[in-house]
């Protein structure tokens, strides 16, 4: 995969804590291909997971959850209650990096299990790593590239 496409096809978006919660973080620049509002833990998964898959092989260090309102429109938004959800995963090639995961959406049954995971790749970016703002950078099908993205992403940040 080529820088050039990369740059072409990522997407970049903003979120800012709100104040005076652990965990509540509101988009306040970029795309809009995920929920306006989401809760982003970086120490402990706020809903349990099983543990098989990629749960066994790399460390998970957070979770990142969020539900669509009605207004919102995505191509992430299919299946009602509109959630989406990944566990974030440690890389120790990119300790610049907060973590990477892998976003699973609500199914026809509204919920998310490994057939509903999208293998659409976020990164998360805490600059001087305060954890007040995140910057998500999201590519679809991002999952067979990801050495390659974080490499990019390392390189812009």
């Amino acid at each position: 995969m080529n820088r050039i496409f990369i740059e072409k096809v990522i997407q970049e978006a903003v979120y800012q804590k709100k104040e005076g919660t652990a965990g509540s973080y509101y988009r306040a620049s970029g795309a809009s291909i995920l929920p306006k509002r989401l809760s982003i833990s970086f120490d402990k998964e706020m809903a349990q997971t099983a543990r098989k898959g990629r749960n066994l092989q790399h460390k998970v260090v957070g979770q990142l959850l969020g539900s669509f309102t009605k207004p919102e429109q995505s191509p992430l938004k299919q299946f009602k209650p509109y959630i989406v959800r990944t566990n974030i995963y440690q890389d120790n090639d990119f300790p610049i990096l907060k973590g990477y995961g892998t976003l699973g959406i609500s199914n026809q049954t509204g919920k998310i299990d490994q057939q509903s995971d999208k293998g659409d790749l976020v990164l998360l970016y805490c600059p001087e790593g305060n954890k007040d703002e995140v910057r998500l950078f999201y590519f679809a099908k991002g999952l067979m590239h990801l050495p390659e993205i974080e490499e990019y992403v390392s390189t812009i940040i």
